[in-house]
């Protein structure tokens, strides 16, 4: 399906004018140092795997009496600018816990010097040895910028027992539900990377998978809220970013967990790398064996032409399942020389679980006469693997970040559920009914990504790139019912179809960013062709959807000081319908309550814009953020009536929707004792379905909050509380209702920090719940679901590595790094 020429049109000038606007509004900041006075810049990385470092804090002090003159960040580049030195002798010093502090020694400022640029400098692990151990300080939890935040994941108690659903909660402005849907500030239509790049395991099934991904096997969760041209504009929200576990310190090490729960839960990880120099080996494994468990309750009301009640539903669902997940990683990284390096890399992902479900059905009469009592029963072993490579080469120019990269991944995936369900009749009574659904589904997706950085001077450079995903997708359904009088099981045709799906993505990008004392900023463009084709193969039928489309960025920033920033960011975005979105055929796993794709959904179009405020000392930081977005085409499910007692779920688009929010975070820290992040997100939702039949728009005001604290109670012992809330939220046809959860975690510390225990357990007060409301003008529908309560793990952890030394008398040494 095309787009029609007033629509694009119209698209069109709303991004450009949210492009202009922001533009407009920052350039009335002043821009001007003060004639006389140097700025002073550097880029500080990792002095082994030479990757910049990001969040360091850098201090100038005066040579004389060492008294502290300004300070900066590393951005994430690991880039910073001290600005308005006046002539002088000077001390930079460099600090970021994990590491040792690092200085340079005589600065000199003469006046005369515009820019300073000191290079690259080296920071080394933080290693203090007692006895040939190595103790090694751990890093902070959360790193946070304006438009972006970084949780280090191996620093959460929970990440040693629980699963990424359990950690995502922990990030602020993320939530996650009983179910394990993801949403950020607010919104469900959020894209989630695996180590950068797209994977089917983050499709369809996704909530499922990251309820089943060992936290253990997770470096780092990164969150981008406004992402530059270089990166995908999938995602109305944003970017979640999941980078799983790649060591690279010299020599060998690793590390071994294993965790232990109540009702026959367990998990457990082991990780090792080689390091010798030029060549890094890498490897890891995770299992993870756990226990679910659901109820659901649904009471209905139906409605007659005069409104009146025609009957009543009832249904009551307990459902339990026991997932067993394998996570394995092995790689290679290769440095050519100083200018060239390869590397090479596999992931394999392998989830099988065995479904239980009962559902009690029960329907009566306007006057509460029960009509028909049934119990539908559903056994249902399924599977679903990827397998996961990527292959790079780099090339590093004579001149500092000036460097391309070449990479290719390619994922494969299957997945089978193999549903057998029965349904057994009390009233009336009569015979029980037998049918069947298999449904089978394979991925292959294709990346080739180039990106391009080029260095024009000391404050500007140029970012070009392609990035290219081919993707195809085989959805097989096939549905069977028991014939009595045959003695056998018969092919539904009803049932049974099969949906081929394949989508390429072909764009360029463009980015150019560039400093003037204070002032920064970035602009950029991504140009995408898309191509579209669906085949329902059953009815012999095409879907077709061919677009090209633009999306700007733009990123402005101003330093108010060295320890405060502003900035106004801008982009375009897009939300596009999956393949599951688009099939027609309904899935039959309750005849009552049917599931299907709208072949007619439109992508959702995102303009959105992003003003933040950052201040940072050593011990606190506040990160306020307004933002505010507008969208067409926006998703929503919708439920329809098929008949009298059937009802379909499929999603339909939005005439719009608007968001505006106020996003806080607060971190702080009090030496070894306290640390801890607070946030909060208030955002005000308009939504006009006017095109689904709804007269007026529904708007309503929503918030929700994150806490996580850690306390070191006494010498290596530690206490980690962490808690989230939700208020309650609009939907077209009826509101989510609020939700609170809280964890706690405790960790000691032996054998110098070699071995950890850990206790943890979720759900502290057993509050996990969801309930929602569904009202038309023909039913009205409350529904709670709610799971395991109170999961404890007891788990416990072992570090261990050999470093080698210059001298002959090589001893080992055991890295306890985080």
């Amino acid at each position: 399906m095309m787009f029609r020429h007033a629509y694009l049109s119209k698209q069109y000038i709303i991004s450009m004018k949210c492009f202009i606007l922001t533009g407009f509004l920052f350039m009335a900041l002043p821009v001007m140092s003060q004639p006389g006075k140097t700025n002073i810049s550097a880029t500080v990385v990792d002095k082994i795997s030479h990757q910049a470092i990001e969040f360091v804090t850098v201090v100038l002090l005066n040579q004389k009496d060492s008294t502290t003159v300004k300070a900066a960040i590393t951005d994430k580049k690991g880039k910073f600018i001290i600005t308005d030195i006046l002539p002088g002798n000077y001390i930079m010093q460099y600090s970021y816990i994990g590491y040792s502090n690092s200085y340079a020694q005589h600065i000199s400022v003469t006046g005369q010097q515009q820019n300073i640029n000191l290079g690259m400098v080296d920071m080394s692990s933080d290693t203090k040895k007692l006895n040939e151990v190595v103790i090694t300080s751990t890093k902070t939890t959360l790193n946070t910028a304006i438009d972006r935040k970084v949780y280090n994941v191996d620093q959460d108690i929970m990440s040693k027992s629980g699963a990424a659903s359990d950690i995502l909660k922990n990030i602020p402005s993320v939530e996650v539900d009983i179910d394990g849907q993801v949403s950020l500030r607010g919104s469900s239509n959020v894209m989630i990377l695996i180590n950068g790049k797209l994977s089917p395991l983050m499709g369809k099934t996704r909530a499922e998978v990251l309820q089943s991904l060992p936290a253990n096997s997770i470096e780092r969760i990164e969150v981008i809220t406004n992402p530059s041209a270089r990166y995908r504009p999938d995602g109305t929200s944003g970017i979640i970013n999941i980078v799983l576990k790649k060591n690279t310190k010299l020599g060998w090490n690793g590390s071994v967990t294993a965790n232990a729960g109540n009702n026959d839960r367990y998990s457990g990880n082991v990780s090792l790398n080689y390091n010798p120099g030029k060549i890094n080996l890498f490897g890891s494994y995770s299992l993870r064996k756990d226990s679910r468990n659901r109820t659901n309750k649904i009471d209905r009301v139906y409605f007659d032409s005069t409104g009146k009640p025609a009957s009543y539903y009832n249904e009551y669902n307990v459902s339990k399942l026991r997932p067993v997940s394998n996570v394995a990683n092995l790689g290679m990284d290769y440095s050519l020389n100083d200018h060239n390096s390869f590397g090479i890399s596999g992931n394999y992902y392998y989830r099988k679980l065995i479904k239980h479900d009962i559902v009690n059905k029960f329907t009566n009469s306007d006057q509460q006469i029960l009509i028909e009592n049934y119990d539908r029963l559903r056994y249902d072993p399924e599977y679903e693997r990827q397998i996961n490579g990527t292959v790079f080469f780099e090339h590093k120019f004579k001149k500092d970040d000036h460097e391309i990269r070449v990479e290719f991944n390619n994922s494969k995936s299957d997945e089978l559920e193999d549903n057998h369900y029965w349904d057994v009749y009390k009233t009336p009574v009569r015979p029980t009914a037998y049918d069947n659904t298999r449904i089978k589904q394979a991925d292959n997706e294709n990346q080739l990504t180039i990106d391009y950085t080029l260095p024009i001077n000391e404050n500007s450079k140029l970012e070009a790139g392609y990035d290219g995903s081919f993707n195809k997708k085989n959805m097989d359904f096939y549905g069977e019912y028991y014939d009595t009088t045959q003695a056998k099981f018969i092919k539904d045709l009803t049932k049974s179809n099969q949906f081929l799906y394949k989508e390429n993505i072909q764009a360029i990008y463009i980015t150019y960013e560039k400093s003037y004392k204070k002032f920064g900023y970035a602009a950029g463009l991504r140009a995408e062709q898309v191509n579209i084709n669906g085949n329902l193969v059953t009815l012999d039928s095409l879907i077709k959807n061919n677009y090209f489309k633009i999306y700007p960025t733009l990123h402005l920033s101003y330093k108010l000081s060295d320890a405060k920033e502003l900035q106004l960011n801008y982009s375009r975005r897009i939300n596009r319908p999956e393949a599951d979105d688009l099939n027609p055929f309904p899935e039959y796993r309750d005849p009552r309550n049917l599931r299907a794709g709208n072949p007619g959904l439109k992508p959702e179009i995102i303009n959105s814009v992003e003003f933040g405020y950052k201040w940072q000392n050593k011990n606190y930081s506040f990160v306020p953020s307004i933002y505010y977005r507008y969208k067409t085409n926006g998703f929503t499910q919708v439920i329809k009536p098929i008949n009298d007692s059937t009802l379909l779920t499929t999603s339909e688009n939005l005439a719009n929707d608007q968001s505006a929010g106020l996003e806080l975070i607060f971190s702080a820290k009090a030496g070894k004792f306290f640390s801890g992040n607070m946030s909060g997100n208030v955002f005000y939702s308009q939504i006009d379905a006017s095109n689904l039949g709804y007269s007026q728009s529904k708007s309503i005001v929503s918030f929700s909050t994150n806490i996580n604290t850690s306390f070191t109670v006494i010498k290596n012992s530690m206490i980690q509380l962490s808690g989230n809330y939700r208020s309650a939220r609009l939907t077209p046809q009826g509101k989510d209702y609020p939700r609170f959860i809280a964890n706690i975690g405790m960790r000691q510390d032996l054998m110098k920090k070699k071995l950890a225990i850990t206790l943890t357990v979720s759900d502290l007060f057993a509050s996990a719940k969801e309930k929602r409301d569904f009202n038309t003008l023909y039913l009205n529908q409350t529904s709670i679901g709610r799971r395991d309560a109170r999961i404890f793990y007891l788990g416990v952890s072992y570090r261990f590595g050999q470093t080698k030394k210059a001298k002959k008398d090589d001893k080992l040494e055991f890295d306890n790094g985080g």
